[in-house]
């Protein structure tokens, strides 16, 4: 049985690599400074995986990772099918390091592409994209191993030295058991902070390759992680201060702080950046395509540098981005999101809108940074 379980996984093996055989792979870059090098092209990929690349062109002013499902033929999908972030907007640059954790555990597994998405100051994004990939979460019941018995723990027993003829029984040590705790190991020198943000007041610190225990994550989808430090103190962390490991499926998600901490502002006058609107675009109905649009007002006279949009749908838990280069003093601008739920058709959903999601902007007022809006998503 056992054999035969190994035969059919191997069988497993070649028919997904053939399958990939229809394509020629994309992930060499044109340009080495817009790049993802981890993971290569036809790759299987499950749970929280570490992107690595590069991220640093001439007046970037962040990067982010989206990815998107192949067709069935492994085909690039249609120009109107929306990209899914993997992350938030993170200020650069990156060399050839850590670029963020994309939890693969929250897609159908199938296949997909990945694209490093680089804003620019003085024109369009710069793109970087590795296709095919596979997200394989979920083994079929035919390619799992079957469960090898413990080897029981063998008590010695005295022989006496006068019998120099019996052997001495061999004693096996009892099989330890793996840790699956969720785990962060520091992967550069950050900050802990009160809450999911650089707008929280810092309240530790983490050295190159120190570890902790991780102990839930933001509910706000930052992507940030709980952790508990040394002396018993728990904070957040950004992801691309730490690389996590461990059983996953069962952390809680933790809202953080309402309010930050008040930290030191640079020198006014600051921009004010604030949601002063947010509708859909139509009838919003489960398993179709629609546009949040979101009207975002700088609400001073001073221009406020380029800022993300997200909006976090619930009970879905579903979260869809983009990115607005800058807006001028007392003037506002119209954001499209282009997003899709497929659950919960017939029942009520609440869109969670911010700008500035992680508050990298420093502003007048970052209270007025959010706005819901609630509808009936309608059944298909």
């Amino acid at each position: 049985m056992f054999a035969r379980n190994r035969v059919l996984g191997l069988l497993l093996i070649i028919l997904a690599a053939a399958g990939f055989q229809n394509i020629e792979p994309v992930g060499t870059p044109a340009d080495p400074n817009a790049n993802i090098t981890w993971p290569p092209p036809v790759y299987t990929l499950s749970g929280e995986f570490s992107v690595r690349g590069t991220a640093n062109v001439q007046g970037m002013i962040n990067y982010f990772l989206e990815f998107r499902r192949l067709n069935d033929d492994l085909s690039p999908a249609d120009d109107t099918i929306p990209w899914n972030p993997a992350i938030l907007p993170t200020p650069g640059p990156v060399v050839d390091n850590v670029l963020g954790t994309w939890s693969t555990s929250v897609v159908p597994d199938g296949p997909y592409e990945l694209r490093l998405t680089i804003n620019v100051s003085s024109g369009q994004p710069v793109h970087a994209r590795v296709s095919p990939l596979r997200v394989q979460n979920t083994a079929p019941p035919f390619a799992l191993s079957p469960t090898v018995p413990a080897i029981p723990t063998l008590v010695p027993q005295f022989v006496p030295t006068s019998v120099p003829d019996q052997a001495l029984p061999t004693l096996f040590p009892t099989p330890t058991a793996f840790n699956t705790s969720p785990e962060a190991v520091a992967v550069i020198n950050g900050n802990v902070r009160a809450g999911d943000s650089t707008g929280y007041a810092v309240i530790g610190a983490l050295q190159v390759n120190e570890q902790v225990t991780v102990v839930g994550r933001s509910s706000t989808g930052s992507g940030w992680w709980v952790i508990e430090l040394p002396n018993g103190q728990r904070g957040w962390v950004a992801p691309s201060v730490v690389r996590v490991t461990g059983d996953l499926r069962g952390l809680p998600r933790i809202s953080p702080p309402y309010t930050p901490t008040p930290i030191a502002s640079p020198t006014p006058p600051l921009p004010d950046a604030v949601i002063s609107n947010v509708h859909f675009d139509r009838e919003i109905t489960e398993g179709k395509n629609f546009q949040v649009i979101v009207t975002v007002y700088n609400a001073s006279g001073v221009f406020l540098p380029g800022v993300s949009v997200a909006c976090n749908f619930s009970p879905q838990d579903e979260f869809f981005s983009t990115f607005i280069d800058g807006l001028n003093g007392n003037s506002q601008i119209d954001v499209a999101i282009v997003a899709r739920l497929d659950d919960g058709g017939g029942k009520n959903t609440t869109a969670n809108c911010a700008v500035d999601v992680n508050n990298l902007v420093a502003e007048v007022n970052e209270n007025n940074n959010y706005f819901s809006l609630t509808g009936k998503l309608q059944e298909p």
